[in-house]
């Protein structure tokens, strides 16, 4: 019997949540019993979230079954980074105004330091506003699965990277100037440091152990 479709959705919306929080540590396996005593629900919404999930490439199908957390290694990292930037720079082609209220990148215009998850959320909504200027909905959701795939990443960046806080703010302040020639400078400047970071932001992933609560740890 399928899922009640309210309690799939909201299994599905915390199981991804745990993973871009660095719950479920990328390369350990997703046990979907341990999943479903810890969230309160039967394996049915379970199973059915990580298989949307595998959708969005932030789980992967073990060949004997059940899922896996990928891999966030040193290649994969840099691989990542480069496609993100990619994706960035070419919406920067379109020279649409940036609107609306700034939501999430707000906090990057208080003293911190912050958060990592403020952060890294921070991040996800600046490269979203610059993603939407084509108007194109396709890339725009390009732009955020490459961000959401970089997520636990963006959680150890701060560790790695000296002045991510000022760094951000530099690029959503030349986004709302409109200087495009050096906001394209800015972002390549952004994704060049961490490509040449991305074996440290790695061991830091692989170093920090996850939290206690984590569910579904083998």
């Amino acid at each position: 019997m399928a899922p009640e479709p309210l309690t799939a959705e909201r299994i599905y919306r915390r199981l991804k949540a745990d993973i871009l929080d660095g719950v479920f540590p990328p390369g350990s396996q997703l046990i979907v019993q341990n999943a479903a005593e810890t969230y309160g629900v039967s394996i049915s919404p379970v199973r059915d979230g990580a298989h949307r999930l595998v959708g969005e490439r932030l789980l992967g199908l073990n060949v004997g079954g059940g899922f896996t957390i990928p891999q966030l290694d040193a290649q994969v990292l840099r691989d990542l980074y480069v496609w993100h930037g990619y994706l960035v720079r070419h919406a920067l082609k379109a020279n649409s105004p940036v609107a609306g209220e700034p939501g999430p990148i707000s906090i990057l215009e208080r003293s911190g330091p912050h958060h990592p998850k403020d952060i890294r959320d921070a991040t996800a909504a600046l490269f979203g506003r610059i993603g939407s200027r084509p108007g194109n909905q396709v890339h725009l959701h390009a732009v955020l699965a490459a961000g959401e795939l970089l997520s636990v990443a963006r959680l150890h960046e701060p560790s790695v990277v000296k002045n991510v806080e000022e760094e951000l703010l530099a690029i959503w302040n030349l986004t709302r100037s409109g200087q495009n020639a050096a906001l394209r400078d800015a972002i390549w400047a952004y994704h060049r440091r961490r490509i040449r970071r991305a074996s440290a932001i790695a061991h830091r992933i692989s170093a920090v152990p996850p939290s206690s609560d984590t569910a579904g740890r083998s």
